[in-house]
């Protein structure tokens, strides 16, 4: 499988219901239902249009593997491709992570042509995240940050970007699919059949208002090609760490934990209606730290009974290394309450996680 950042389906299906409005005399014929209403791919061409001056074609220039620069050589480097989308007044663009990484220079194309330089604010590895100021703001008009967590599948979206250095490629399609989990990041992905291609990454994806909904980073394939698996970023992540990549840099927080959703069968065997079974603990982290055991079953959160187990990765990232999260866990027939804190993310390389089952 490909993806275009560092992580690497599914299908989904949906149902149609109409409503006629009206009940049915019982003498009375049942009216067949009406054709759907078409698309209004006006619709699709306004946000084409209301949205040219927000999305910008990113071309970066990093070092070649034994290059080095200085004033008097000029560089060759390697050239990268990417997307980004204006969010403010003052020329802040948001992209992918891995667009800028190891670049040394960062130009932005506009709408109108023109070449400006960027200057990038913060990266967030992690989330595949970055923030970059560009230098000249004229000609480029922020578009407005939407809401994800409403999208439904079915939804029509509009994604526009740079796909093999072509600015201001417009494709639509409809979500796919949410909350596709692919890795131990707590991101989950939008899944939407509007493509992309290399050069895609971290250009807007939109609901038919122009709202930014989604930040393209990637596709799965079996073979490199695009089959219409199409990830991207939902907006209330970007929401949710704008604010510290304003600062330059992001610290998540983090608790050394693997989870998969505990199977109906495995809730009905514990008399539980729903659990996250800890399938890893990470040798020596702040769950291992706390007594978590590979194993446990994590129920809910004593601090914040109000969240639901999915949110788990997002509100433990969300939390500054330091602070302690409650968790509810079932072991061995009992139910605990164990005191977590939170630690910092780590480099992936540094984690080893235990593979010993502790008591189910």
């Amino acid at each position: 499988m490909t993806l275009w950042s560092r992580r690497c389906l599914a299908a989904f299906a949906t149902a149609l219901a109409m409503l006629t409005g009206a009940s049915l005399v019982a003498a009375q014929s049942p009216v067949p239902p009406g054709p759907a209403p078409p698309l209004r791919t006006d619709s699709i061409a306004r946000v084409a249009r209301v949205r040219a001056s927000s999305v910008v074609a990113l071309h970066t220039l990093s070092p070649g593997p034994d290059e080095t620069w200085d004033l008097l050589t000029p560089p060759t480097g390697q050239q990268g491709l990417g997307s980004g989308v204006v969010v403010d007044a003052h020329g802040l663009i948001v992209t992918n992570a891995h667009v800028v990484a190891g670049a040394h220079a960062v130009h932005v194309r506009t709408p109108d042509g023109d070449d400006v330089i960027a200057t990038v604010i913060g990266t967030d590895p992690d989330l595949d995240l970055a923030l970059l100021r560009a230098s000249d703001v004229r000609g480029l008009r922020p578009a407005p940050l939407g809401d994800s967590d409403r999208l439904r599948v079915g939804d029509w979206v509009v994604a526009i970007g740079n796909p093999l250095g072509l600015h201001h490629t417009v494709t639509a399609g409809i979500v796919s699919a949410k909350a596709r989990a692919l890795d131990d990041s707590g991101v989950e992905f939008l899944q939407t059949d509007a493509a992309i291609s290399p050069g895609s990454s971290g250009g807007p994806l939109l609901n038919l208002a122009g709202a930014v909904v989604g930040i393209n980073v990637g596709i799965l394939s079996p073979n490199g090609m695009n089959v219409g698996l199409n990830l991207a970023i939902p907006v209330s992540i970007v929401t949710e760490v704008l604010p510290r990549l304003l600062t330059g840099s992001v610290d998540h927080g983090w608790i050394g934990v693997v989870t998969a959703p505990l199977s109906p069968a495995g809730a009905a065997a514990r008399k539980l209606s729903a659990g996250l079974i800890l399938i890893a603990v990470t040798d020596n982290g702040p769950a291992a730290q706390a007594g978590l055991l590979s194993g446990d079953v994590v129920t809910g959160f004593a601090d914040s009974p109000s969240l639901k187990l999915r949110d788990l990765y997002r509100h433990v990232r969300a939390r500054p290394p330091g602070t302690v999260v409650r968790l509810e866990v079932w072991r061995n027939r009992q139910r605990l309450v164990v005191p977590v804190e939170v630690g910092r993310r780590p480099n992936p390389d540094d984690v080893r996680p235990s593979s010993a089952r502790g008591n189910e």
